[in-house]
């Protein structure tokens, strides 16, 4: 059985839309960063680099719906051609970390001062499913409707979720993929971890010091055996696994990203030296990139091209597994058309030996491997591919 990935809704600091997306991946210059500096977010008022969507106000409300409901303007064109299927044969699954946190936190500013809640406030923005019900009202979806939120690996198991779906035959089409928004929790939250880089992040490098928070969305509209886009991308494999190593990180060896990258193959039917691409999860934390380089060599060697990502669009949390894996379907969708995220450093001296992509170049491409890696040692790895006549 075949599942397709028939478009794509995305929003990130890479800008809004397939267009925006891909020109900030051409026109990258290291010298002019897509992430930007911001205070008011950090308790200490400490000026930080977050991937925030600029277009759209802090001080929004509804954050996140926000940019859902950009998301949902852009796969519109394919939702339409769904008006046939059965309201109860739609599906949605969403990832998120924060869902309504950022409408909370507003909130509880504004009772401090004014001793009243917001009028447009309910606590219910906050739960974790909301993001996947906004999805169903907005679009009159009747079948399963919830969301995961397993941290970083929130919305690529979104994905391997959806196809689940699909595959039980509970659904025919599953709107799927992850949302997140910029809140104090998150960056105050990684702060007390040590781990928010002191400037801008630099996966794989020596001089790595953490990572820079983001924001986001991407939705999918996937499909069974036949796509109903020309846009089609195949979602051709995933595996997953658990470490149980620590809260928040990583087991050192690799082992549980080693292995969530071989179910993935083994799933997708494809060899290690099938794989044009691999998005690394990169987050640029001193353990988790030394963790990752070591699983992929001991898969990969030092044979497939690599890159993190997040020094483009921050690291943004239950959204990054589906931002990342749209940026491979980007890539696949236009092969040899767009440059490849790049990670122009000096490489880490304690990593294991892998390919690092340093500088743009535009490969063809036929199958990209996406990896997320999250707190609890929770590992998913995504396989996305095309036909190549």
């Amino acid at each position: 059985m075949t599942y397709w990935l028939n478009d794509l809704g995305i929003v990130s600091a890479m800008g809004i839309g397939q267009d925006a997306t891909t020109t900030s991946l051409n026109k990258y210059n290291p010298a002019t960063p897509l992430l930007t500096l911001n205070k008011s977010l950090s308790a200490e008022q400490t000026p930080l680099y977050v991937g925030q969507v600029q277009s759209i106000a802090l001080s929004n409300n509804k954050r996140i719906n926000t940019f859902i409901d950009l998301a949902l303007e852009q796969i519109k064109p394919t939702l339409d051609k769904l008006s046939h299927i059965d309201k109860s044969r739609i599906a949605i699954v969403m990832g998120t970390s924060t869902s309504g946190i950022h409408d909370g936190e507003g909130a509880r500013k504004s009772y401090e001062s004014t001793k009243l809640w917001p009028d447009d406030f309910s606590y219910s923005d906050q739960e974790l499913a909301t993001p996947a019900h906004y999805i169903a009202h907005k679009i009159g979806a009747l079948g399963p409707c919830y969301s995961i939120s397993t941290a970083c690996t929130s919305s690529s198991k979104a994905l391997i979720s959806a196809r689940a779906l699909l595959n039980a035959d509970l659904a025919d089409v599953v709107i799927c993929g992850g949302a997140d928004s910029l809140c104090q929790l998150t960056i105050n939250g990684f702060d007390s971890l040590a781990s928010l880089s002191s400037g801008l992040c630099q996966p794989f490098s020596s001089t790595r010091d953490g990572i820079n928070i983001g924001e986001g969305a991407a939705l999918f509209v996937m499909t069974k055996n036949k796509p109903i886009t020309n846009n089609g991308v195949m979602l051709l494999g995933s595996g997953e696994s658990s470490d149980a190593h620590h809260m928040s990180a990583p087991d050192p060896n690799g082992m549980g990203a080693q292995a969530s990258m071989e179910k993935a193959l083994k799933s997708a039917k494809l060899s290690c030296g099938d794989i044009d691409y691999i998005n690394a999860h990169g987050t640029a934390t001193v353990k988790n990139d030394e963790m990752e380089a070591l699983a992929i060599n001991r898969v990969f060697g030092n044979n497939t091209p690599l890159s993190s990502s997040k020094h483009l669009t921050g690291h943004t949390l239950g959204a990054a597994g589906a931002i990342e894996a749209g940026i491979c379907w980007l890539l696949l969708k236009d092969s040899g058309q767009h440059m490849l995220p790049y990670n122009a450093i000096k490489e880490g001296s304690d990593l294991a030996d892998i390919k690092i992509i340093k500088q743009a170049f535009k490969p063809t491409l036929k199958y990209c491997l996406s990896n997320s890696f999250a707190f609890g040692g929770n590992n998913a790895s995504l396989i996305l591919g095309v036909n190549v006549d």
